[in-house]
Parts: structure tokens; C-alpha cells; sequence
């Protein structure tokens, strides 16, 4: 592949990067591949998201993609492997960009519910479950069926899940890692009998919940952000900040993405309060 083919390519990637985050707007569907820009100065702006793109794809005679693919390096298998890292940036992005930001349109009409009590999840949380009732194990396979996604029903909220890798264990119990979504209000909820003696229940109307604040109430909450990431810096080394990828700039993300660093996983009951929390505010001056 020529120079220029490869410029070609960066500037491919790049546009695409810039539309998976919404013109920088949502830096946290960058997800692990985010603490590569550490850096850059933590971003408070879309605009500083962009800058840190445009950082790692210097357009021009070079071509780079997000610090880690040295297009512009003269080796060629070092090009190829760059090309390779920069397309799996773009497939991790798009990935979490269905996780963190889905459309209700694109979501299954009817999800499943698996309730469990015992967990808190943030959004772009890890967790991990192995599914040996049938009607989970059956929950699974139909998620699996589909996009991936279910409703973890918790005791004062519900969050949606998406399975992004699973096992079928050799003792027919299924094996699942799953990331962290937006919360999510059940409206409707029905019974499935999914086999003798097993109920699954399943939301058949839903909405995804989020803070509803006019316009002087987000500016003050923008400022309450910088001053949180601020407090963050001054107790935090960098590297361990953008361990979690870069801060979100929406304000209600931010605050769930700060928890994130104070609410312990051995903690479910409080994390489940500041999950069925839908004051931004509140969650602010608690991180305070």
C-alpha cells in the first residue's frame, strides 16, 4: 500500500471515529483505547475530543492513527499491524457505541429480565455471570439470538446489558461477559414460560432513563464536572484516571463514570441507590 493510500485510509478512519463519537461528543465509546491519549490534556469539550483525534491522525505527509498505529512508519509489516490495531479501534468504538449509546428504535421490542439483586452495574461496566437456570440459560440464548442485549433487573433500578462474549460450558450452563448500559425503566413486564416450572419475565415496553435538566441547569452542571475532574486529578494519578478511558463530557455520564472510582463492586446496595438516582445534582455532590 502506498503513502498515499495510507493517508487515504487515516482520513477513512478518522471520519469514522468522529461519527462513531458523535463529533466528540461521547469520547467514552473510545473505551480501553482511550487511556492511549493520556497525553493530551483530559477533555472538558467536544472539540478537545476532536483535537485528540486529529492529534492521533496527523494529516499531511504522516498518517496516524490514535497514537498506537504508526501508519507513517517506512516498515512495512509495522504498517500493516498499525492498519490492523487502527480497525479494531474503530470495531471496539462502534461496539461500545451500541452499548452506551443505543437507539430505543434498535433494540428488541421485547427484552428480557434477569433479576438479580447482588449487583450495581455502571454504564461501561464490566461484569461477568454464569447462567445455570434454564430460563437464564434461555434468557442467554435468546439474547444471543439477537444484538446481545437484556434487562438486569435490580432491586430500585434496571440497567441494560450486552453480552459481548460467552461460553456453552461442557455442563449446558452458559458462561457470559457483559458491558454496562444506560438504565432503563420497565413500563410493561410480562411472564414467558420458557419450559416446566420455568417463568422468565421479559419488559415489553421500556424506556431508557436519563437526568431531564433545561439548559441553565446543565450549564451549572458542566462546571460542577470540571470541578469534579479537577478534584479527581488532584487525588488520582492520570494514568489511573484514563485507565477507564476518557471522561465522558455529558454531565449525567460523567457522574456515573466518577462513581466509578468511590463505590466499591463489594457494594452493590449503594451502587443500586445511585443507579435509581436520577439527579445528576445529587450524584455530583456526592462524588464531592
Amino acid at each position: 500500500m502506498s503513502s498515499h493510500q495510507h493517508q487515504k485510509l487515516a482520513r477513512v478512519l478518522y471520519r469514522s471515529l468522529l461519527r462513531v463519537s458523535r463529533k466528540g461528543n461521547h469520547p467514552e465509546v473510545f473505551g480501553k483505547y482511550g487511556k492511549q491519549a493520556k497525553e493530551y490534556p483530559l477533555p472538558h469539550t467536544a472539540s478537545e475530543v476532536r483535537a485528540i483525534l486529529r492529534g492521533g491522525f496527523r494529516m499531511g505527509k504522516t498518517s496516524r492513527a490514535i497514537d498506537v498505529a504508526n501508519i507513517d512508519t517506512t516498515d512495512r509489516q509495522s504498517k500493516n499491524d498499525a492498519i490492523k490495531e487502527a480497525f479494531e479501534i474503530l470495531r471496539h468504538s462502534n461496539e461500545m457505541s451500541s452499548i452506551l449509546l443505543p437507539q430505543k428504535d434498535d433494540l428488541p421490542s421485547a427484552l428480557p429480565i434477569f433479576e438479580y439483586t447482588d449487583a450495581g452495574v455502571l454504564m461501561e461496566e464490566e461484569i461477568q455471570f454464569n447462567f445455570f437456570e434454564p430460563r437464564y440459560r434461555f434468557l442467554a440464548q435468546e439474547a444471543l439470538s439477537r444484538d446481545g442485549t437484556f434487562i438486569l433487573g435490580q432491586k430500585h433500578s434496571s440497567s441494560l446489558l450486552k453480552i459481548v462474549e460467552h461460553m456453552f460450558l461442557p455442563n449446558g450452563n452458559i458462561a457470559v461477559r457483559c458491558i454496562g448500559g444506560p438504565r432503563i425503566k420497565v413500563l410493561r413486564r410480562e411472564k414467558v414460560n420458557v419450559g416446566e416450572d420455568n417463568v422468565l419475565a421479559q419488559a415489553t415496553k421500556f424506556d431508557i432513563e436519563s437526568d431531564d435538566f433545561d439548559e441553565e441547569s446543565q450549564q451549572n452542571l458542566f462546571a460542577m464536572r470540571l470541578r469534579c475532574l479537577e478534584l479527581m486529578k488532584c487525588v488520582y494519578p492520570k494514568t489511573n484516571i484514563t485507565s477507564m478511558g476518557l471522561p465522558p463530557i455529558d454531565p449525567e455520564r460523567f457522574s456515573f463514570w466518577a462513581l466509578r472510582f468511590t463505590l466499591s463492586q463489594s457494594d452493590p446496595a449503594s451502587r443500586q441507590r445511585w443507579l435509581a438516582c436520577l439527579s445528576t445534582f445529587i450524584s455530583f455532590i456526592s462524588f464531592a
